[in-house]
């Protein structure tokens, strides 16, 4: 309860800061372009409206929502709530209000979610963010959840022991042992059990029984073979089944995903191409060479296309790979794992510049605009690198454009291996929203100003 309070009222304190501020924000403009104060009167409404709309969509104290779907909730509330403050001002003619509540809508939806981030981040640091959790199954699928729960801060389940029928000798990653999968305990308020590791237990009976006494249930499925976010459970006359959406799969939701990259990319026409000339003539200036790399690239359904890119590497970089793979066994070992090289000899001077900040994928906006790739999706891999992969994850990928960028990038980045990029692309395509699609591009620009995995 302690937690719950302090929680809510961090996340609310903040939100409260942020909303006001853009409304200043606004009240200001207003009175630039008018010489009146109008718009900060809708602070006492909008402002206790967030709070109700806050409670009511769960965004307080907000644990086990996930950074998606929290992002999802705070911009669909905050739109619905400018959105009657904006119609309010039209039924009273003040036009001007309007224009001072858009600036104070754009400030608190751009704000807002990295605001709730910090919050966090200073409640973790005085250690009391989240509620305590149980988690039930085997060891492996524990060890994954706990690595989830830790990477997460969002979900906000704080680990106090495990519950699980393996012999486990000093806990799972530093979480001790509670007792077998029949224990329960009275130190935690969540309980996280895995059900596909549950099969030789009458599961009705286990939730009924064996975890009664939690307030809040996670079951989760088999997550080795990925899962999906778009779940809604429905009635079939007592027996409940479980409706997956595949929203990337549905030719509507595919067009307006081409609709609005490609709106997005003509926008920043005039930023990015006079920033490709530029980069263009530097790398030319360097060695006098081609500064564009063409490189076939396996596209949707299976088709090659010429991926676009700004030439970091020496010429002839492929015969200089296969003498660096022949001469170093080590180099090949990592080769095959992640099909890149931390300290590639082939890479210019420039060119590390260029990759350190990814600007060498700025020409894929060429690519982006004839319809050959998107903004965000599955990487787009060589022939060699593709042919790598599972078959389950070719057959997933041919279904959808590749990206600019992508779950897989904003997750790890070139430290992933061939198996985790594998997952976090085949979570994109499964879980695609317009949310998570805005939550990678916003995630991506900290990556790449971080260097974060860059090499």
């Amino acid at each position: 309860m302690f937690h719950q309070f302090w929680n809510s009222f961090g996340l609310l304190l903040i939100d409260s800061v942020i909303l006001l501020a853009g409304l200043l924000l606004g009240d200001l403009l207003l009175f630039y372009l008018q010489g009146i104060h109008i718009s900060i009167q809708y602070s006492v409404l909008v402002i206790p409206a967030w709070y109700v709309g806050a409670l009511i969509t769960g965004q307080v104290p907000g644990w086990g929502l996930g950074a998606i779907e929290e992002f999802r909730r705070i911009e669909l509330l905050l739109l619905v709530i400018f959105a009657a403050a904006g119609f309010s001002a039209f039924m009273l003619r003040g036009m001007p209000s309007r224009i001072s509540l858009l600036t104070a809508y754009a400030t608190s939806a751009a704000l807002l979610p990295f605001g709730r981030i910090l919050c966090r981040q200073l409640l973790r640091r005085l250690k009391i963010w989240g509620c305590p959790a149980v988690i039930y199954g085997d060891q492996e699928i524990i060890a994954r959840i706990l690595n989830v729960l830790h990477e997460e801060a969002t979900i906000g389940y704080n680990p106090c022991g495990v519950f699980t029928d393996d012999v486990v000798e000093g806990g799972i990653n530093g979480v001790p042992v509670l007792g077998t999968l029949n224990g329960a305990t009275n130190k935690a308020s969540v309980a996280i059990a895995s059900i596909a590791h549950l099969r030789n237990h009458d599961l009705v009976g286990f939730i009924d029984h064996t975890l009664a006494g939690y307030h809040k249930v996670v079951l989760l499925p088999d997550i080795s073979e990925g899962v999906f976010s778009w779940v809604v459970p429905r009635d079939f006359n007592g027996m409940i089944g479980l409706e997956v959406s595949r929203n990337l799969l549905v030719p509507f939701a595919a067009f307006i995903k081409r609709l609005y990259e490609t709106g997005l990319v003509l926008l920043f026409l005039p930023l990015w191409l006079p920033l490709i000339i530029v980069l263009a003539l530097l790398v030319f200036v360097s060695d006098r060479r081609n500064p564009f790399y063409a490189q076939e690239r396996v596209g949707r359904k299976g088709r090659l296309f010429k991926a676009i890119k700004l030439r970091t590497m020496v010429p002839d970089a492929d015969q200089a790979l296969q003498n660096v793979l022949a001469a170093d066994e080590a180099k090949r070992n990592e080769w095959e794992t992640f099909y890149k090289l931390k300290t590639d000899p082939r890479i210019t001077r420039i060119g590390r510049l260029l990759r350190r900040f990814s600007l060498d994928e700025l020409p894929q906006f060429l690519n982006v605009l004839s319809g050959e790739m998107a903004l965000v999706g599955p990487r787009p891999l060589p022939v060699y690198h593709q042919d790598g992969l599972s078959e389950k994850s070719r057959l997933i990928r041919s279904k959808v454009r590749p990206g600019m960028t992508g779950q897989w990038q904003v997750s790890g980045r070139s430290d992933c291996n061939v198996e985790e990029m594998e997952q976090w692309d085949n979570f994109y395509v499964r879980n695609w929203s317009v949310w998570m699609d805005i939550y990678i591009m916003a995630r991506t620009l900290r990556v790449v100003l971080f260097s974060q995995g860059a090499y």
